[in-house]
């Protein structure tokens, strides 16, 4: 995978005069207890952090890859949870992380093996972003200001005012522009049966996407004492989605009817919530009380493509609206100083309406006839956990156990309801040992689940076009995996270093699966495919390699063991894969009153790779940026990125349908940042 921003390089705790760093590694100290089933970097007060947002300072973080899209990956699993104070981030968590300013975060919690407090759902992990807490009176904040030769800008303005006992602080976050251009070439091939001849043809098409958004949120904080707050947060938000495409469909065997089609897709989404708050800090050191309730939702959505195939207009459209409704509460006491009992529960209620239209202007049998349906979800999962944190000696432990029942009903006309209610135990174990004064050594396991959202579910076909059905699938079971880590970290001066050996157990596997209908249509739905076996290594150091120079290296080592379409092959297909990570950073000395300039560069690459039915080729980017500083409150980013792969290439193996996938894509950008510091620091 790739990183398209710049990337902010790890630091262990530095020396004097190295002091312009931007992350280090957190150990305990005298006012925290600290857990074991984590890895924490405190965020540094400095202009190089406050120029950066909470996406750009997790890239180059040990364990964590964001790829091009901005997908987070954690020991290369996809499924990251991203919380902010312990509580799941509201709306788009990629946006939530735009908004957070280095200057906002003080410390960021690594979690890839996460204990029973935090809900099963996900394989991939957690990061947790822990913001500022204390704040003199006054008024503090940042804005800043974002150009890309892409033809998209960003702006983002935080203001914080503190007044004795009350809070207050308004964020305002807008871009507007291109965020993609692209063209892709497919070489397709289908047939009935499995001893029929193909029918070969090539699909050639552009694509352009543009994107305009805003997001507006308000939070009053009264202190009730100096250890207990209530938190209001109110926020809003839209946004306008507009992608243009143009296919041509050419005959590579002459039992193909070559045509054309365009389509534009818009979508306007809106949103609004709000969360309730409270944090009570005992008087027993780590000893914690936290409770939140939030309610999150959207009036109606329409997703509509308005598309021609050669002369004949067709359109697809989806309208959804939903409604949440989170609550939790944490409870953490500690017993003595080596012990730590921590329990809680929580409760999340959802509620969607989905609708899909296929409208034909006329009969055609590439397309078929218009068609409607839709679906209702009601989905309750209600939790309770219980961790116990225990010193004996030189040893810690931490086991714990979560258990959470699930009550699934999606409601579709004329079909029958789709139901799903059940209880599931998880079970988690920690233990952590310091083998020497410089190594410390962490084994843990979790149970974690993946359970399917209700367009896996839905029992209809969804039209997408000539040549392109999705099926759902009501039958789909919740996909399960046990995850066993072993973690070496070591720390000394300004050398940190870290190994993490995994092992993971997946049942029910979710694949993609493709058929093809009696008009040559794909047919794609999602399935259990059996059971996989993921084993791997990450290595990573951190270190100075001269004088206001440090460098980061990691490299993932995946072995995987993979169910095959059985129509294929009965035996598993093993594979090893792999992915490189390194980074180094310069830090300038500081002149007069501003602090000094900083570059960095990151290269990343990712091997080829395979799954069930899809072959992934192999990709690298490399990124450059610069930061001059101009005062303690002004920094201006230059960033070069995207410099690497150009292509993407998959191929697809089916017994019915082959397609080789080749996605050319110019992620060559380049970026000009300009932030401001408001006020005083926090």
């Amino acid at each position: 995978m790739q990183a398209v921003e710049p990337p902010v390089i790890v630091a262990p705790a530095p020396a004097e005069d190295e002091s312009s760093g931007v992350i280090e590694v957190v150990g305990t100290r005298a006012d925290q207890v600290q857990k074991i089933d984590r890895r924490t970097y405190r965020v540094k007060d400095n202009a190089m952090s406050a120029q950066s947002d909470g996406l750009q300072l997790i890239r180059g973080l040990p364990a964590i890859i964001v790829s091009p899209d901005d997908q987070i990956m954690l020991l290369g699993s996809p499924g990251v949870t991203i919380l902010i104070d312990g509580r799941p981030a509201q709306g788009d968590a990629i946006q939530t992380l735009r908004t957070l300013h280095g200057s906002d975060i003080d410390q960021i919690e690594v979690i890839t093996n996460p204990s029973a407090q935090y809900s099963s759902q996900g394989t991939g992990g957690i990061i947790n972003f822990v913001l500022k807490k204390k704040q003199g009176d006054g008024l503090s904040g940042s804005t800043s200001i974002q150009a890309s030769t892409r033809g998209q800008g960003e702006t983002s303005t935080t203001v914080k005012k503190k007044r004795g006992k009350w809070t207050y602080q308004l964020k305002v976050q807008g871009d507007a522009g291109t965020y993609e251009r692209s063209s892709v070439h497919k070489l397709r091939s289908v047939r009935a049966t499995p001893d029929g001849d193909f029918t070969t043809n090539t699909e050639d098409s552009r694509g352009k996407y543009d994107r305009t958004s805003l997001y507006v949120s308000g939070t009053l904080t009264y202190d009730l004492n100096e250890r207990t707050s209530v938190t209001a947060d109110v926020f809003a938000g839209g946004a306008d989605f507009s992608s243009r495409s143009s296919f041509d469909y050419q005959a590579v065997t002459p039992d193909f009817e070559p045509f054309f089609e365009t389509w534009r897709r818009t979508q306007r989404p809106r949103y609004r919530g709000g969360q309730l708050s409270y944090d009570h800090k005992g008087k027993k050191q780590g000893e914690t009380l936290k409770a939140s309730l939030a309610i999150f939702g959207n009036p109606p959505i329409l997703e509509r493509y308005d598309s021609r195939l050669d002369d004949i207009p067709y359109t697809r459209d989806q309208t959804q609206t939903t409604f949440f409704i989170y609550g939790d509460g944490t409870w953490e006491h500690p017993i003595g100083s080596r012990s730590i009992l921590t329990f809680g529960g929580s409760l999340l209620y959802e509620n969607r309406h989905t609708e899909n239209r296929f409208d034909v202007s006329s009969f055609d049998p590439r397309l078929g006839l218009s068609k409607f349906n839709d679906f209702k979800l009601r989905q309750s999962v209600t939790s309770a956990y219980a961790t116990f944190q225990r010193k004996f000696g030189t040893w810690t432990i931490m086991p714990g156990l979560r258990m959470e029942y699930q009550d699934l009903n999606i409601f579709t006309p004329e079909l029958p309801t789709v139901k799903r209610n059940k209880a599931t135990v998880f079970p988690t174990f920690h233990l952590e040992h310091p083998l020497s004064k410089t190594v410390t050594m962490t084994l843990s396991y979790s149970k974690r689940i993946e359970r399917p959202g209700a367009d896996m579910l839905q029992p209809y076909r969804v039209n997408s076009g000539p040549l392109y059905i999705s099926v759902g699938n009501p039958d789909l079971r919740d996909q399960t995996t046990d995850a066993y880590e072993l973690n070496l970290h070591y720390r000394r001066k300004s050398l940190d270093a870290g190994v993490i050996v995994y092992h993971r157990r997946t049942k029910g596997l979710w694949e993609g699966s493709y058929s093809v209908d009696e008009d040559g249509a794909y047919l794609a739905t999602t399935v259990n495919a059996g059971r996989k076996i993921d084993s791997g290594a990450q290595v990573d150091v951190t270190s100075p390699l001269l004088k206001r120079v440090k460098g980061m290296a990691s490299v993932n080592l995946f072995y995987s063991r993979t169910p095959v379409d059985p129509l294929i092959s009965d035996e598993d297909f093993e594979t090893f894969r792999y992915t490189g990570n390194a980074t180094i950073e310069w830090h300038g000395p500081e002149r007069k009153n501003r602090p000094g300039d900083s570059a960095q560069m990151q290269l990343t690459y990712e091997s080829p790779s395979r799954s069930y039915q899809v072959r992934r080729e192999s990709n690298f980017s490399l990124n450059f940026s610069w930061t001059h500083s101009f005062s303690k409150t002004l920094s201006l980013t230059t960033s070069l990125n995207g410099l690497g792969s150009m292509h993407y290439r998959h191929r697809l193996i089916a017994p019915l349908a082959l397609e080789d996938y080749d996605k050319r894509e110019n992620q060559r950008e380049l970026k000009l940042k300009l932030v401001k510091t408001l006020g005083k620091s926090n």
